[in-house]
């Protein structure tokens, strides 16, 4: 009786053992698990964070650049309104955006920056700078972030949307906006085809010295009416500005570079001194009132936000002449 006794309970004792050991082993096997999905979650997020890409400058230069790009600072206004337009506020813009009032409402509630200011950009933490390629702290702000430049004599605002999209991963977009975009250049040129149709533009911005003249892909309207609607600049002109932005003339060389239509572009209420004197009164196209008049402070720069505003404008007034 005793032994069968000592026999149970040696039976009962091996089997609390074996129950202890099995759900020691499933706590065990439990803990694993949460540690390696923590550990992919922990991979996930660095891999995200970290992932990065090559992209190609306009200029042909490869820069290691954030794949998804969070905190950049732009440091050219022109290339901040492709950006919020896809999507991506960057941390930081140039202080001249107040200059604009398109691009200054635009980027509101965004850090106002002085591109001189190294310090200032380090305290913004980029993982990414957006300069031009003729910046000269360059070489300091390739310290701070993976730096990309730009460089206007080389690229036109298309090329510039299609490469800001690609930076921060938005071709889709780009490639959208540019093909709307194409749309409306078209449907415009067809209605004014009457009005335009074989006929030169000249852009004088009026100044205090006389006047300066641009070249086509300049602002001011100049990618809306000589890429999109066909105007073309008279060959004086096009000739002394086909290696250069701009160039200064006097008001007295006005009759050698003008041509059947006249952007004026002015600042505000600052007035054009160029239209009190008798050879801008002589000119054909004033006397036929064919002027578009643009103020720079909505019309300086070629991005898409403010180049939808600046087709609103041009339009009114073609609309008055037609």
């Amino acid at each position: 009786m005793k032994k069968n006794l000592l026999l149970l309970m040696s039976a009962l004792f091996l089997i609390f053992l074996v129950a202890c050991n099995n759900e020691k082993g499933s706590d065990k096997a439990e803990t694993t698990d949460k540690e390696v999905s923590n550990e992919e979650t922990q991979d996930e997020a660095t891999s995200d964070t970290d992932e990065t890409k090559i992209f190609t400058t306009d200029s042909g230069d490869e820069v290691e650049i954030p794949a998804n790009p969070k905190k950049i600072v732009v440091l050219h206004p022109a290339y901040v309104g492709a950006l919020i337009k896809f999507g991506h506020n960057p941390v930081g813009v140039p202080y001249y955006v107040d200059q604009d009032e398109v691009l200054n409402e635009a980027t509101e509630g965004i850090e106002r920056i002085d591109p001189e200011d190294v310090e200032g950009i380090i305290n913004l933490e980029p993982d990414l700078i957006i300069a031009t390629a003729t910046e000269p702290n360059l070489n300091k702000f390739q310290q701070i972030a993976p730096t990309v430049t730009f460089d206007a004599m080389i690229s036109t605002y298309k090329d510039n949307t299609r490469l800001l999209g690609e930076l921060v991963g938005e071709e889709e977009q780009a490639q959208a906006w540019l093909e709307e975009w194409e749309g409306k250049m078209a449907e415009d040129a067809k209605k004014y085809a009457d009005l335009i149709e074989g006929k030169t533009l000249s852009i004088f911005q009026s100044t205090p010295k006389g006047l300066i003249s641009f070249n086509t892909d300049y602002g001011r309207g100049g990618e809306i009416l000589y890429d999109g609607y066909g105007f073309v600049q008279p060959d004086t002109l096009a000739e002394i500005t086909k290696d250069q932005f701009n160039v200064e003339l006097s008001t007295e060389e006005l009759p050698e570079y003008v041509g059947d239509f006249i952007v004026l572009a002015t600042i505000g209420d600052e007035g054009a001194p160029v239209t009190e004197t008798k050879v801008w009164e002589n000119a054909d196209a004033v006397q036929a009132g064919r002027v578009i008049e643009l103020d720079l402070s909505v019309t300086r720069y070629n991005d898409p936000i403010s180049l939808e505003f600046q087709r609103k404008l041009i339009k009114e007034q073609l609309d008055a002449m037609d």
